[in-house]
């Protein structure tokens, strides 16, 4: 998962770097993602319609299992050095006898000590937070508004942002994101930075790119924006309930998986209580007067995609339980949808050219 932004900071004040610049994602239709739109449905978007798109930040996904690996991480660590302390209070043998020993013995209290308090940093930036930090990219202004980690509001013009893929770790299968940089004056120089709610490979983000320059820059593709969407975060102006937070932590896109989720599901179980005590100990995000302002939906918005839209039994969507024919009708209503946005997509680029 790419939690850059969130437990470490992005690196700000510096030029564009190299890769910046060669996995660019622009807002026009040259360069990377420009050969289709392939939009992908990432259970990401918490609102669509006419107006604006409002998407959930790329850490709300896996929210609640790290937090589970770092309260124990950060249990074995606190308790190492208590134990170590009570044992030498309840049995005077164990004390140190020369300073060798008592050299060893300081270590094992504070090297410990250090160690829980490096995780006891992540823990704070997960809990008595927010449950999630929005993104709403309005379609009518041109405008994009990012609720900031530190709970701040930034709002910028939709051409004025250099987007481009960022990378977290340099493995053999490092995580992506889409980050939007906010430039100095003079173009060159890094002065803010936001993620859009994706984390994948560096291709399949080309295509959830696709999605977003879509909503922002093609006419006529909101119908086929909204068959695409499948399912909603129900986190508008409310916390996610239990149930809610294990299914999407447990979703999957095959039925082949369903092993590989049974043998994950003690896990899955652990980390979901954990995702439901950090949700309640957060605050939800609220936009400012000026941002809903900026944002007022039509009454009478024919496009309305929210989590009330979202399907009947949401965990067969979830466990790819689907019957086959309900499965069918989605597949066919996604896919011809993707076809239409492709023609548009093309149509204006082709305009765009001219």
């Amino acid at each position: 998962m790419n939690y850059t932004g969130l437990y470490n900071p992005f690196k700000l004040n510096r030029p564009l770097s190299d890769d910046d610049i060669k996995y660019q994602l622009r807002q026009d239709f040259s360069g990377l993602g420009a050969s289709g739109a392939v939009a992908l449905d990432d259970t990401v978007v918490i609102k669509m319609n006419s107006t604006y798109l409002e998407l959930v930040d790329k850490y709300y996904s896996n929210r609640g299992m790290f937090e589970f690996f770092t309260i124990v991480m950060f249990s074995s660590f606190f308790l190492t050095p208590v134990s170590v302390i009570c044992l030498l209070f309840s049995n005077p043998m164990s004390r140190p006898d020369d300073l060798i020993e008592l050299f060893l013995l300081i270590i094992a209290i504070i090297l410990p000590l250090i160690m829980a308090r490096w995780f006891l940093g992540f823990l704070r930036k997960s809990f008595f937070t927010w449950t999630h930090y929005p993104v709403r990219l309005n379609r009518k202004t041109q405008m994009v508004h990012i609720f900031k980690v530190g709970g701040t509001i930034l709002s910028v013009p939709w051409n004025d942002v250099f987007f481009t893929r960022g990378r977290a770790g340099y493995g053999s299968m490092p995580e992506w994101s889409i980050d939007g940089h906010i430039l100095a004056d003079d173009g060159k120089t890094v002065i803010d930075t936001f993620s859009l709610g994706f984390s994948s490979t560096r291709r399949e983000l080309v295509k959830n790119w696709a999605f977003v320059r879509s909503y922002m820059e093609v006419d006529d593709c909101l119908e086929d924006l909204a068959d695409i969407i499948v399912l909603c975060p129900p986190v508008a102006e409310k916390r996610e309930n239990y149930l809610f937070g294990l299914q999407y932590m447990m979703r999957i896109e095959s039925r082949i998986m369903w092993f590989i989720t049974a043998l994950m599901f003690p896990l899955h179980l652990l980390g979901s209580i954990t995702r439901f005590v950090v949700m309640r100990t957060c605050k939800i995000p609220r936009w400012s007067e000026e941002v809903e302002a900026d944002c007022v939906v039509d009454a009478n918005d024919p496009i309305n995609v929210s989590a009330a839209n979202n399907p009947r039994h949401i965990w067969r969507y979830m466990l790819a339980n689907q019957p086959l024919d309900e499965y069918n009708a989605l597949y066919d209503r996604q896919i011809n949808a993707v076809e239409r946005l492709r023609a548009k997509v093309q149509a204006a680029k082709n305009q765009r050219a001219e």
